[in-house]
């Protein structure tokens, strides 16, 4: 089964996204992450800022686009948070649910 997270960021405060239909999104690939694992996490950690860099860059480099980007990283990632902790979440009960507990085993 493919496992993606779905990351979507609100960012009103950009000039000219004022509509939710315009409003970014970042998918982040976990199907070869174990993510009951700290190091899946970590990585997935990585993938996540990786993406929103990505998603926020504008290519300008004045001050105030600097600024922007940093606010879009930082709302995307206050964004994604919920999203990052369901994921992990759901890994660490599938696993649990995978485990066999019979103690006549």
């Amino acid at each position: 089964m493919k496992k993606t997270a779905l990351i979507a960021a609100a960012l009103a405060f950009v000039p000219g996204v004022a509509m939710a239909e315009d409003l970014p999104s970042i998918a982040v690939e976990t199907a070869d992450l174990d993510l009951a694992t700290a190091d899946g996490q970590a990585r997935l950690g990585d993938r996540v800022n990786t993406a929103i860099r990505i998603a926020c860059r504008s290519g300008d480099r004045t001050i105030v686009s600097l600024r922007m980007e940093r606010e879009c990283a930082s709302t995307m990632r206050k964004q994604a948070e919920g999203q990052v902790r369901l994921a992990i979440a759901a890994a660490r009960e599938e696993r649990f649910a995978a485990l066999d507990l019979d103690p006549g085993a």
